[in-house]
């Protein structure tokens, strides 16, 4: 097999894995933000989705750093997957205060901008061989990262602003992962000046789905408080209301509806005395 075919064959297995990665998440995420029960499980489970993406992280930079786990036929599989699964249910915590119109909504603009940058990042000419300018991409992310940290602070302490500063928080990281993810479908490609290597298609399909995962989860900002996709119809169907981001009532305007209270409630008991004042009361016969 020559070369240029290895590297398609690279490039189709990269790919491939990544989209069985968003696969394997985006199915997980409907089922917990449809499943009543779910919503309210996870939504409470703040510390242990948090420790999972830390414990994620840690097999992912373990992943990425030690040549015998990624080049073993069976380790490699089973890092990679428990990282995407570990990486999956950290979001469960987001997910569960969605919902699935959003949910899905940002989901497919964020994968659609993906693939746009990809199929960019494989076509331009070699003239613009993002690989040999590693450094000044770097300089460039470095400088959008401190951008970012700004508009950030001015998020949670100035409150008036919040949303555009936010706004601007979120595209500046959003430009440096897309930019990674351009520099990405180059070293992908196999015909830059910088190259994956063709055992590796695992570590770049990781590569990639953590990308995405960053842009995704940047968006649960606007799900969560502004819910554009989700119409206000969707809440007469849905057992999850905007009022509270959570699990309520099924009627939105009684939330009390559903509430059935325990037999003691139901009891019907005669508290009427008739003893008040007695000793005011003069009875006299005539």
């Amino acid at each position: 097999m020559d070369t240029r075919r290895r590297w398609k064959r690279f490039g189709r297995r990269t790919y491939a894995t990544f989209a069985i990665f968003l696969a394997i998440a985006l199915g997980q995420w409907i089922i917990v933000c449809l499943v009543e029960s779910g919503r309210k499980i996870f939504r409470d489970l703040e510390i242990v989705c948090s420790a999972t993406f830390a414990l994620a992280g840690i097999l992912f930079t373990m992943f990425a750093f030690n040549q015998n786990v990624r080049s073993h036929r069976i380790y490699k599989w089973i890092v990679a997957c428990l990282t995407v699964e570990l990486e999956t249910l950290s979001m469960f915590v987001l997910v569960a205060r969605t919902w699935i119109p959003d949910m899905l909504a940002f989901y497919f603009i964020c994968v659609l901008g993906i693939v746009v940058v990809l199929v960019i990042g494989c076509h331009l000419s070699f003239t613009m061989d993002l690989t040999q300018f590693i450094a000044p991409i770097f300089i460039m992310s470095f400088m959008l990262v401190i951008f970012s940290a700004y508009f950030l602070m001015t998020h949670i302490f100035l409150p008036d602003i919040k949303d555009y500063a936010y706004m601007f928080f979120e595209i500046l990281l959003t430009l440096v992962m897309l930019s990674l993810t351009m520099l990405h479908a180059q070293t992908i490609s196999g015909d830059r000046h910088v190259q994956m290597s063709m055992d590796d298609f695992i570590l770049a399909a990781l590569l990639l789905f953590h990308e995405f995962l960053v842009i995704y989860a940047l968006t649960f900002y606007w799900q969560i408080n502004y819910n554009y996709f989700t119409s206000s119809d969707f809440f007469w169907m849905s057992t999850s209301t905007k009022d509270t981001h959570g699990t309520t009532a099924m009627n939105r305007d009684y939330e009390d509806y559903d509430d059935k209270p325990n037999e003691e409630e139901w009891k019907i008991t005669n508290m009427t005395n008739y003893d008040w004042a007695a000793d005011d009361w003069e009875i006299s016969r005539k």
